[in-house]
């Protein structure tokens, strides 16, 4: 496996009654599950089909690189912490260039591991147009395509804080 370092800008849960955005927090605790507190915690989830599928999806990360990157293209503002509902905003990659099978290891011993990326949606376009103007909610989709994060597994339990390190370990491609 080959090894680069992150950093942990912000760390959020979701928020009653929100959809897509979530609250960032001083720190969250990854249970077997995924973050407690989180909608998208669970040992299964229900599919796009409505069919129950086991949670691939425990948890989700964006990266600075990646939000700066989709609001300049839109010619707005970067979002918020959270607003494109991440979990975990890191610094120092565009995470779609993780494998999935990537793991990240965080201080506390907590491990994730990438299981896809994260397809930008409608529902976060509807949720970020208000705040951040109209183009936001005709183009988020677009500009969000490959640059939205990524989704996985929690591995190993553990707290996470803004300002950790997270040691990332990638499969190697043959």
């Amino acid at each position: 496996m080959s090894s680069l370092s992150l950093a942990v800008e912000a760390v959020c849960t979701s928020m009653p009654d929100v959809r897509v955005a979530k609250q960032p927090r001083e720190s969250i605790t990854f249970g077997a599950l995924g973050p407690e507190d989180d909608r998208h915690s669970g040992e299964t989830r229900i599919a796009m089909n409505g069919q129950t599928v086991p949670n691939d999806r425990q948890w989700s990360a964006v990266s600075t690189e990646d939000v700066e990157a989709i609001c300049a293209d839109l010619g707005v503002a970067p979002f918020a912490f959270g607003a494109m509902g991440e979990n975990l905003r890191l610094r120092g990659m565009q995470l779609a260039g993780l494998a999935d099978g990537s793991i990240l290891s965080f201080p506390s011993g907590a491990r994730l591991q990438v299981s896809s990326k994260n397809d930008p949606c409608l529902h976060a376009a509807a949720e970020l147009s208000p705040a951040y103007g109209g183009s936001v909610k005709g183009d988020f989709v677009k500009q969000a395509l490959n640059r939205r994060g990524v989704l996985g597994l929690v591995l190993d339990v553990g707290v996470v804080r803004p300002g950790d390190s997270v040691s990332v370990s990638q499969p190697k491609i043959t």
